[in-house]
């Protein structure tokens, strides 16, 4: 039962994002209760995304990365330098009277790679290995990015504690995460934990779930005190992971075979927005988070919308023996 429903949340995510943001409207018209006593655990639900998120990763992939340097180096560039400038430029040109909302837009852009990246990269036959190296080195490097990425492209917005941002991130994602491949280190050494695999990114999607609910569900009052922020939100929003997707693909398709163009293109398109939502949540106030969770379902459509290019665009002779 447990493997049927990490098989569930694996394919059919877009549609459990999509339901859950609908629902979150719905019920936020009525009543935020629900959202605000999910808050309350916002802390441990975070943890428990992140530490699911490590143990699916080992030691030996992250050496992995010594052996194509320059696609992970390009992955990292595109994560923690690009990623941050967009959504800096769009904050800047279109939240530029909207701090929080800016703030919001730019946490997406420094947070690193989504772990869903590496199931989009293995149901296209991409690169998973350089994926999941892609993905473990910015989710260690993160704490240590975030809180710098943040005072310099956020800091023209709002005030950034520095400090308090890195305490916070060092607790619910470097050690969690930490913690996490140690777990994986420890277990696999008894038992052969490869089938029981795909149940923690369902742990991390089912809580990251929660956390988006939560994030619409409390916003929606506050946005219905004022429409003014749906055209700005929408519009921003709207345009990051678009951007991220077809400069990652366009650049990395010039230079790399298809498999390699795929993993780049996910894993450095897609970003973990429940990270986002969690620092949101948690070191800022006001409606900062709100561009986070409206992005789930911008980044869900974009990873669709290319997933159905990159089938399009398979050779006759892959397609045979993908049959």
């Amino acid at each position: 039962m447990i493997l049927a429903y990490a098989r569930f949340m694996r394919e059919k995510y877009a549609y459990v994002i999509i339901s859950t943001l609908a629902v979150a409207i719905i019920v936020g018209l009525i009543t935020p209760a629900p959202g605000i006593f999910i808050r309350k655990f916002s802390a441990p639900l975070i943890i428990i995304m992140i530490g699911a998120m490590g143990f699916t990763i080992t030691f030996k992939s992250l050496g992995m990365a010594a052996k194509d340097w320059k696609c992970f180096s390009f992955g990292l560039l595109l994560n923690f330098l690009f990623a941050p400038l967009l959504c800096w430029l769009l904050a800047l040109l279109l939240l530029s009277n909207y701090p929080d909302l800016a703030t919001g837009l730019i946490l997406i852009g420094v947070v690193p790679c989504a772990g869903m990246a590496l199931v989009w990269a293995g149901l296209l036959e991409g690169d998973v290995p350089l994926a999941t190296v892609i993905n473990a080195a910015t989710m260690i490097l993160a704490p240590f990015l975030i809180p710098l990425l943040m005072l310099l492209f956020a800091g023209t917005f709002v005030t950034i504690d520095t400090f308090e941002m890195f305490k916070m991130v060092m607790y619910t994602v470097l050690l969690p995460v930490l913690g996490g491949i140690a777990l994986r280190e420890l277990v696999q050494r008894m038992v052969d934990v490869r089938k029981h695999l795909p149940v923690m990114p369902a742990i991390s999607a089912t809580t990251a779930v929660l956390l988006m609910f939560m994030a619409i569900n409390t916003a929606v009052p506050a946005i219905m005190n004022n429409l003014g922020l749906i055209a700005p939100l929408v519009t921003s929003t709207i345009l990051v992971f678009p951007i991220l997707f077809i400069v990652a693909y366009l650049v990395s398709a010039k230079l790399l075979p298809r498999g390699k163009n795929i993993a780049i293109t996910y894993a450095s398109g897609m970003k973990n927005l429940p990270i986002a939502l969690g620092i949101a949540v948690m070191s800022f106030k006001g409606l900062v988070m709100l561009p986070v969770a409206v992005g789930f379902a911008f980044q869900m459509l974009t990873a669709v919308a290319f997933y159905q290019i990159f089938l399009k665009m398979r050779l006759p002779s892959e397609m045979s023996v993908g049959a």
